[in-house]
Parts: C-alpha cells; structure tokens; sequence
C-alpha cells in the first residue's frame, strides 16, 4: 500500500456518492508500501478501503483479482472483497486512473513475529493453494524472470551505483535461474506472489486475512513459498531456522511438499529473491524522493540471494 494519488475531501465525498455505504465521517493516505495508492474510509456505517490502482496493475487484470478475492472468500480465508457502485459497476475512474472499493478487514499487520505466527502464515498459504486449486481462470505472472531481464536491462548502467559489485553477479544469477526454470516440471496453481508481512493482518494473535492480491497468477506453488520463506524467516539478514521450518510444517499442514519441490526449493528462492531485488532497483532508481511512498532497500534481498547461493541442499535449512 502506499499514496501516489492525492486525493481531498471533496474528491471522497463524490465517490462515495455512487455507493450506498453511508456518509463520509473521515479518510486517512496509507503510507505502507509502494504499488497502489490506498486510504482508508471511515463512514457512519463502517470502515472501508478505497485503492487507487497505479502502473504495475492493469485495468484488464482486475476482474481476474476480483474474482479470485471473491473466491478466496469463499473458502473461508477472509479476505477483502470489492464492492459494487449503485450502477453496479465494481471500478470508477479518477485521475485518469482505475479505481475500487473494499470491505475492511480488522487487524494489524506485525512488526515482530514468533515462530507460532510463521506457522500460522504457512498454513494458510497452503489453504490459499489448495483452496483455489481448481480456480479456471489461469493468470499469466507478468513479474517472473522475463520481467526481471527487462527490469535489469533498463537498471544495468545503474546498479553497481546502488549496489556496488553486484551487476555481474546478478546477470549471472538471472542467466543461471533461466535454465533451471525451464527444465522445472512441479506442480502449479494460483498464487498469491506477495504474501509479506505487511499483507496478513492479526488480531488478538491469530490471522484475521490477508490482502494485496495484484501480484496473484498462476505459476508454481514451491515459488509463492519461497516469496513467504524470504519475507519471513529471515532476520537482520540471516535466516531463522526456527521459523523458516515453521513455515514449511505450517504449510505442510494442507499440503504436502513433493520430494522434487523440496530438492527445488533453493532454485525457487534464489529467484524470489532476484525478483524482489530487481523490483526494488528499478524503484529505487524510479520513484520520486518527495513522494508519499516508501522505498525498501534492494540491498536486503541482494544479501538474501547471496545466502541462498551459498546453500547447497534442501536439508542445510534446518541444520
């Protein structure tokens, strides 16, 4: 979540105008994250979050992400889901850009985690996975490794700037991860691709939903696993072996791990590092200092690739 779109009072009193979801009593930017802009609404009849779809998410995408909220939902994982105008439409326009409205979903995100927690965020990825096992709509990944090709050529007179010594080693690693890719035979689904902590809410310490679904397609499940893996199980950099296992038997819980996907799993996470690495270059060097968004180093996952490479089985994990 961020803000790119300012918007005022008047601007959230004329959408609100288009739903029956009661009168504006206030509205506040959030400032976590970098892709959409979003704002909290508070009404004299509940809370609620307008989103502001920025240039990562295109508009032919939303009914996809719509959908599988909805369906998501409906497996028991709470989740937002969007809601429809007066004219029955679910998107408005608004500075020349997409936007919705979304249920609200009580809880806050955690700052700090405990391995009970870790296990929790694998067990419902696992439900995410299977749940949405037969979903038809099948989504390309806009942001797998020709993305990253493309996000490094455009960055590559750059990236030693931001990362001293790192542009070789990258290119290398992207080179590397290409072909074993492709020779890549595991079992895939719908993924979320962005579960970080900043998108599973708690409360009370238990899972009250997760959100931010713009990164959903379908690829391989061992991938969105290693995107959790990385997000949250390593700190100050190093990994927490503790809650890197915990995540795995907390997913295991609703599915369990082929041999072949355990033997790919450091593959799976070298990538989901470069993928977030380059991501966060391309930000880096892109978005607008004076900006309401926060920018997070690369230099994080460029340390968790480099860690990832010096790895050399499934078993060195949890050793």
């Amino acid at each position: 979540m961020a803000v790119h779109s300012i918007l005022n009072k008047s601007d959230i009193k004329h959408i609100l105008e288009k739903y029956n979801i009661g009168n504006l009593i206030k509205f506040k930017g959030i400032k976590e994250g970098i892709e959409n802009t979003n704002y909290l609404i508070i009404t004299d009849v509940n809370k609620y979050i307008l989103t502001i779809f920025e240039k990562r998410v295109k508009k032919n995408d939303l009914p996809f992400y719509f959908q599988l909220m909805q369906s998501t939902y409906e497996k028991n994982i709470n989740c937002p889901t969007v809601l429809y105008r007066t004219d029955q439409n679910t998107t408005f326009d608004i500075h020349n850009k997409k936007a919705a409205i979304f249920s609200f979903i009580n809880g806050k995100c955690l700052k700090t985690w405990k391995e009970i927690n870790c296990f929790d965020v694998g067990k419902i990825l696992a439900k995410f996975h299977t749940g949405n096992y037969q979903y038809l709509k099948k989504k390309k990944n806009n942001f797998s490794i020709e993305c990253w090709e493309n996000l490094y050529d455009r960055c590559f007179k750059k990236i030693n700037l931001i990362l001293p010594n790192s542009q070789n080693i990258i290119l290398k690693e992207i080179n590397y991860l290409k072909k074993k890719w492709k020779i890549a035979s595991l079992p895939k689904g719908l993924i979320h691709a962005d579960l970080f902590p900043d998108n599973v809410l708690f409360d009370k310490g238990k899972i009250s939903g997760i959100i931010d679904f713009y990164f959903s397609c379908y690829d391989f499940l061992i991938y969105d696993l290693a995107i959790l893996l990385n997000a949250w199980a390593f700190k100050n950099n190093e990994l927490d072996k503790q809650k890197f296992l915990s995540i795995l038997k907390g997913y295991e819980t609703h599915r369990k791990l082929t041999n072949q996907e355990k033997k790919m799993l450091n593959i799976f996470l070298r990538g989901a590092s470069v993928r977030f690495l380059m991501t966060r270059i391309f930000d880096k060097l892109n978005v607008k200092k004076d900006s309401n968004v926060i920018i997070k180093d690369p230099k994080e996952y460029f340390l968790k690739l480099k860690f990832h490479q010096s790895i050399k089985s499934f078993d060195a994990y949890g050793k």
